[in-house]
């Protein structure tokens, strides 16, 4: 028998190669099997939480396959610990274990998207193929809908006008952001003319949802694009130019009519539980809510289901909507409320910062204040899937080489090999 160093390295080197791969197979059917949970959640089915503890599991095996940390780790530390103050503060253990599950999967997600970072072709490819089907199932509700074969998930109609995007995963704000991302992917992650033809594709269907918290971060993409084709200038001024001659012919009626009753509703005259929630965080908050007041206790569905008295205690206004309800559907209020100024803020630091690579270009810049702006009017950050492809897209454009492509020749791996040791 052969007791050489270099055979004994070589067969480490193999050993860890195959933990890696089965950890990145545990990280994308992880991946697959929260998308099936989301579809079941839509379908009020309750083996939705057992996939989730199910997909829970598969992440925290691949992370113990590949140990691999960013130092900024040592935040886990202050973030276990307001999570566990505001656990032990709850009103309800049960509604408080919950919730500290819901706050526990973006964490884990982000330690495990990174540990898996020189694998990231492979999670893009898996990534941009769920959209992909998710946009055929849409194209296929459309077909069901207008010739009447059976529908798969029961389809939402925005105050009866028009039909919003789903796909098969069930939620718009989903549909609408990961497409997003998946233009952003072929825009900026090694661009050719097939992928940049593309990505024209997944912005329609982002668009088809209706999401309208992503209409206003798009209107600001050209800002971040440093040089544009005289064509793309031409096309963006045909469309400026055609919608508002639809608007002026009373086309774009009813959808104006929907966006501005929308933006009263949340914003000008604050007559919803949505807006109502932003008063309650700031009444918390200026009442000294550095710890939190306890997990379960407002905005999550835990706090509905177990009759939290925050909801008294704050005279909280549901408008008439408070047996139909399940959130309060706004993200910031339920994490300061619950998790207190401080564990909010280290909370956010963790999710949006960890692991990320040194740059902060534009592009990066674009896709985390339209992550962070998406969920002014929504609880989509506490979504696996949802979370999957905002990470997965941050961490490409964090690492995108200066010049007219995002990665040299050799694909990504062969630059994380480089940064790999500055942020390990």
């Amino acid at each position: 028998m052969n007791n050489s160093p270099i055979l004994s390295a070589s067969y480490f080197r193999r050993r860890s190669l195959s933990l890696s791969s089965i950890g990145l197979g545990a990280v994308i059917l992880a991946y697959l099997i929260f998308c099936v949970s989301d579809t079941l959640l839509v379908l009020n089915d309750e083996r939705s939480q057992t996939l989730k503890a199910v997909a829970f599991g598969l992440l925290c095996i691949a992370i113990v396959f590949k140990p691999r940390f960013h130092r900024s780790i040592f935040l886990i530390g202050p973030l276990l610990f307001f999570l566990l103050i505001s656990l032990m503060r709850s009103v309800n253990s049960d509604a408080g274990l919950e919730e500290f599950l819901r706050f526990l999967f973006p964490i884990v997600i982000t330690i495990a998207v990174f540990a898996y970072r020189d694998r990231l072709d492979t999670l893009v490819a898996v990534f941009v193929a769920v959209v992909i089907s998710n946009d055929l199932a849409q194209c296929y509700f459309y077909l069901a809908y207008f010739t009447g074969l059976p529908l798969l998930l029961p389809i939402h109609f925005d105050t009866g006008i028009f039909l919003r995007a789903q796909g098969w995963i069930g939620f718009f704000s989903e549909f609408s952001f990961t497409n997003f991302c998946a233009f952003m992917l072929c825009r900026w992650l090694r661009p050719t003319n097939l992928s940049r033809r593309s990505s024209w594709i997944f912005l329609i269907f982002a668009m088809l949802g209706f999401s309208f918290k992503l209409f206003v971060p798009l209107l600001f993409y050209p800002l971040i694009v440093k040089k544009a084709k005289l064509r793309v200038w031409i096309l963006m001024g045909a469309g400026v130019v055609g919608a508002m001659i639809a608007f002026f012919n009373g086309i774009l009626d009813s959808f104006m009519n929907v966006a501005l009753s929308k933006l009263s509703f949340y914003v000008t005259t604050g007559n919803s539980a949505r807006a109502e929630s932003y008063r309650v965080m700031c009444e918390s908050l200026m009442g000294g809510n550095f710890l939190g007041e306890g997990l379960g206790t407002f905005g999550g569905p835990a706090s509905v289901r177990y009759g939290s008295p925050l909801y008294s205690k704050y005279h909280f206004d549901w408008y008439g909507l408070g047996g139909v309800l399940r959130t309060t559907d706004t993200f910031y209020p339920h994490l300061f409320v619950e998790m207190g100024l401080l564990g909010a803020l280290t909370w956010l630091l963790f999710v949006l910062f960890y692991g990320q690579g040194g740059r902060r270009n534009m592009p990066w810049i674009f896709v985390v204040v339209a992550f962070c702006f998406d969920n002014l009017f929504s609880m989509a950050i506490l979504s696996p899937p949802y979370v999957f492809s905002a990470l997965i897209t941050m961490h490409i454009l964090s690492r995108k080489c200066s010049g007219s492509h995002c990665f040299p020749v050799g694909g990504y791996k062969g630059m994380t090999q480089s940064s790999g040791r500055e942020n390990a």
